[in-house]
């Protein structure tokens, strides 16, 4: 029983939403931008998760950026585009550290601890204006992630659709 309780915790933790948050600079005109590119991606080999910030996954998220940004209507350009798109990817590995009576209810007082560990993602995508050089919005997912890196990317599309939701408003 114990086990289980255990394993439904964990499940339901990986699968809860991610936290977004999206801040803008009240006086740009989003209307004003007709083009975007991405800023070049060095890459680095001393990345703390390189099973999740690697270049496959960066091309994930950039195509699902470069999704939601053509929606709103703005096009893609390698050179002098209006806004330039610069995101970051953050993995942290974590440790939870938990008390047995925490989990189930025990009339005496239980001092054994047991660790959840778990990996905990943070990707933040910001628009600069490039002819002021002004950062105009900024917007970030964070949140547990699948401890399969490889399906890192499954959900990309739909998380960008909520992180872009108040770029849209703006625009519209």
């Amino acid at each position: 029983m114990y086990r289980l309780l255990i394993l439904l915790s964990i499940f339901f933790t990986g699968c809860s939403a991610p936290i977004i948050t999206a801040n803008s600079d009240k006086s740009a005109d989003f209307t004003s931008y007709k083009s975007y590119s991405f800023a070049n991606y060095q890459t680095n080999p001393d990345t703390a998760r390189p099973d999740y910030n690697n270049p496959e996954n960066r091309q994930i998220i950039e195509l699902a950026i470069s999704n939601e940004l053509t929606k709103i209507g703005y096009r893609v350009m390698d050179e002098g585009a209006d806004l330039l798109v610069v995101f970051d990817i953050i993995i942290t590995d974590k440790v939870d550290p938990r008390v047995d009576s925490a989990v189930i209810y025990k009339p005496w007082v239980d001092t054994k601890t047991d660790t959840f560990n778990y990996t905990e993602g943070l990707l933040v995508v910001r628009l600069i204006d490039q002819s002021g050089g002004a950062m105009v919005w900024q917007g970030s997912l964070s949140g547990i992630l699948n401890n399969k890196p490889e399906k890192f990317g499954r959900k990309a599309d739909s998380y960008m659709t909520q992180l872009f939701a108040s770029l849209v408003e703006r625009v519209q």
